[in-house]
């Protein structure tokens, strides 16, 4: 597969994947309400909620994809802050609603008897979720790709290596190069 037909399809795949990742948990809940014993359920309102979300954020994962690619020195680098991304805003999805839901369980039961909207709850721990999972991209792709600041460092340690192994007449050079070059003002 050429490079280029990567780059095209990678970005809208990794986005129907988010997206997917986003829906699950609601169709889930909803199917196992329909086929559980509770009847047919009427209200769509987890669903919607979450296509919502899902295709807000999908948008989102599929233009950070696209930029990353662009910017990218090591493509592994890209591609490993996606995925781990993707494995995040699944975890989140899923396990963060039930520990909220576990947690807080006596709180959710007074607020959703008094009338408050259930998709409220989902919807903002859906969107925790969702902020997680990006920072956390954003965070891995940032920590593995190479920093100015870092090919500086190793350049100086290279400089301090030859300057030990160099002999004495050299050292001398070396180490005006290890020192940083300050501009000097005109007198």
């Amino acid at each position: 597969m050429k490079r280029s037909t990567i780059d095209r399809w990678a970005p809208p795949l990794y986005a129907v994947a988010d997206l997917l990742v986003i829906m699950a948990p609601a169709v889930v809940i909803k199917l196992t309400a329909d086929r559980g014993g509770m009847g047919e359920t009427t209200g769509l309102d987890l669903v919607l909620t979450s296509l919502f979300i899902g295709l807000v954020h999908a948008r989102i994962a599929g233009r950070r994809l696209l930029d990353e690619e662009r910017m990218a020195v090591r493509r592994a680098d890209m591609w490993i802050a996606a995925i781990d991304a993707l494995v995040v805003l699944a975890l989140g999805a899923t396990i963060l609603l039930v520990a909220v839901l576990h947690a807080f369980v006596d709180d959710h039961s007074t607020l959703a008897n008094r009338g408050y909207p259930v998709f409220a709850l989902w919807a903002g721990v859906q969107l925790v979720a969702v902020a997680v999972a990006e920072a956390t991209g954003r965070f891995v792709f940032w920590w593995l790709e190479p920093h100015e600041q870092r090919a500086h460092r190793r350049h100086l340690a290279r400089l301090h290596r030859e300057r030990r192994g160099a002999p004495a007449a050299a050292a001398g050079t070396a180490e005006r190069d290890l020192e940083p070059s300050v501009p000097s003002e005109p007198a």
